[in-house]
């Protein structure tokens, strides 16, 4: 099968992680970094280009989600709950962050597609 193939078989069957963490992480990153060091032609950087929006928007989401948790824990005065908004807090700036770098995965892809 060519790296083309492999590449969408793999983005089409959701094999590739969505999420900022997955149960099988270390054999997700591998994969990945193998789809990325093997990427010669436009089409496959295209399609890196397309896992690395997705990886973008879950991590927005994740972000959402955590802005959204961090705000359950505003109004009250414990150390407890200020120390449990802050970590959500932490969490969804982090997420952003992420998001931040798929972006400029995608685009570095989208660049190195273009003959």
């Amino acid at each position: 099968m060519s790296g083309v193939r492999v590449l969408v078989v793999c983005l089409g069957l959701g094999l590739l992680p969505t999420g900022l963490a997955t149960a099988n992480d270390a054999a997700d990153h591998g994969l990945e970094q193998l789809l990325i060091e093997s990427a010669t032609t436009p089409e496959q950087h295209l399609a890196l280009a397309n896992y690395f929006k997705a990886r973008a928007t879950a991590a927005r989401e994740d972000a959402a989600y955590h802005r959204r948790m961090g705000a359950s824990y505003s109004g009250g005065k414990l150390a407890t709950l200020q120390a449990q908004k802050a970590h959500c807090d932490k969490l969804a700036t982090l997420a952003e962050s992420a998001a931040g770098e798929y972006d400029a995965l995608a685009k570095a892809h989208e660049a190195l597609a273009k003959p």
